[in-house]
């Protein structure tokens, strides 16, 4: 199983931007990314975007909810 780490961000539709959420902090170890945010949403996961980036070791999730939240997986070496 690979672990990383968490960071969480919702979007400000006034603003136009992304805030992190400073109160989410997570360290995760899994092997099924796509489930575990299917766990911290409470639901099936709604349309997304996934980006990962050239360095093979950030992955990135866009997920379409009423208020989009944008979840960025560093792996923990």
């Amino acid at each position: 199983m690979q672990k990383y780490e968490v960071s969480r961000e919702i979007y400000n539709p006034c603003a136009g931007i992304y805030n992190f959420d400073m109160n989410f902090e997570e360290e995760v170890c899994t092997d099924n990314i796509e489930e575990v945010l299917e766990k911290w949403i409470g639901k099936k996961l709604p349309e997304f975007h996934k980006k990962v980036y050239d360095d093979g070791l950030t992955i990135e999730y866009e997920l379409l909810l009423p208020r989009k939240e944008r979840y960025t997986f560093s792996v923990i070496k």
